[in-house]
């Protein structure tokens, strides 16, 4: 026998304006007008024969009636919602679909784009989609199935997993060391300094003065230099000789591998912030979002080994400093 059920349009209004307590804020939500708003309301409870909201002129309240089927409406469009999206996305990320990953342009050249292949050979039927963007992601409002963001934690309404922290440290091309000779943090001064200010982002505003606060020679002002919005591009300006960089280590590893950069100076700062990889629950279940994470925290893993190998090598951590938002220095 057939349901019988008023009009969908009239539910959702109900429900988004029972959720949020205001016409107006539901018109907004449902971009529609406020009297639009009212007109659903107002054709629901006729034709449900019930009184839904008790209007004063300064609040909204829902009828002890309406409220029991308020939850339950919330519950049933959060789950249509999930489906929807569930089909949506095994439609665009299945086995053989595509996966679309949103990263920052510095991660993706830095860290993640040189490892791809390495995927692509696990999984050949998955085809990728990079999005660059240093934005929050949006996943209601984007078309994309996972991110990578760099923060505290706190990401809300999403699985976030710590990939790995990051972690600065003054770096400088061989040869730009060669001709500035640098023994103690106050030299750095004395050279051209490369400000990478990507990290604002993720609320850290002044590097440079923290890391000389670490090393035990706080400057009141560390300002003079070239500045760049982009990691990779200092570390970039780094590697031509431009300059000192206090670079991301986890950006500049592979240029330290290859002798493009050096440390050029302790302390080796480990910041209170991590990268993370972010992924909707809606869409934790999926074939390619499964295999992209599973790859992803391996890949992480053995990142994290190679880099203590690198930077700890022969068990050294006399120049290891952890930060936080009251950073300590390293003894």
């Amino acid at each position: 026998m057939p349901r019988s059920l008023p009009p969908l349009n009239s539910l959702r209004t109900f429900e988004a304006a029972a959720r949020l307590g205001s016409f107006t804020k539901a018109a907004r939500e449902l971009n529609v007008t406020p009297a639009a708003v009212s007109h659903q309301i107002r054709g629901l409870e006729q034709y449900l024969g019930v009184t839904l909201f008790r209007r004063t002129t300064r609040s909204l309240a829902l009828t002890d009636q309406a409220k029991a089927a308020a939850e339950t409406l919330r519950e049933a469009f959060d789950r249509i919602g999930q489906s929807v999206e569930s089909l949506r996305s095994s439609g665009r990320s299945g086995k053989s679909g595509a996966l679309s990953i949103s990263v920052t342009p510095a991660f993706a050249t830095r860290w993640l784009v040189s490892r791809l292949p390495h995927f692509q050979r696990k999984h050949p039927r998955i085809s990728l989609r990079i999005a660059a963007s240093s934005s929050p992601v949006d996943f209601d409002q984007e078309d994309v199935d996972v991110a990578v963001r760099i923060g505290r934690g706190g990401f809300a309404g999403v699985i976030a997993i710590n990939l790995f922290h990051e972690w600065l440290a003054p770096v400088a091309s061989p040869a730009f060391l060669r001709r500035n000779i640098l023994r103690k943090p106050s030299d750095i001064t004395r050279v051209p300094m490369l400000h990478d200010n990507s990290m604002r982002r993720a609320g850290r505003p002044q590097a440079w003065q923290e890391w000389f606060r670490i090393a035990g020679a706080p400057l009141a002002e560390t300002r003079k230099g070239t500045q760049f919005d982009d990691g990779h591009l200092a570390l970039q300006a780094a590697a031509a000789g431009g300059g000192v960089a206090l670079g991301r280590l986890v950006y500049a590893m592979d240029d330290v591998a290859a002798k493009r950069l050096r440390v050029a100076m302790q302390p080796v700062i480990e910041m209170d912030i991590a990268y993370y990889l972010l992924i909707p629950e809606s869409h934790a279940n999926l074939p390619a979002v499964a295999a992209f994470r599973t790859w992803m925290e391996a890949e992480a893993a053995e990142f994290r080994q190679s880099f203590e190998k690198r930077f700890r090598a022969r068990g050294d951590r006399s120049g290891i400093a952890r930060t936080s938002v009251r950073p300590t220095i390293a003894k």
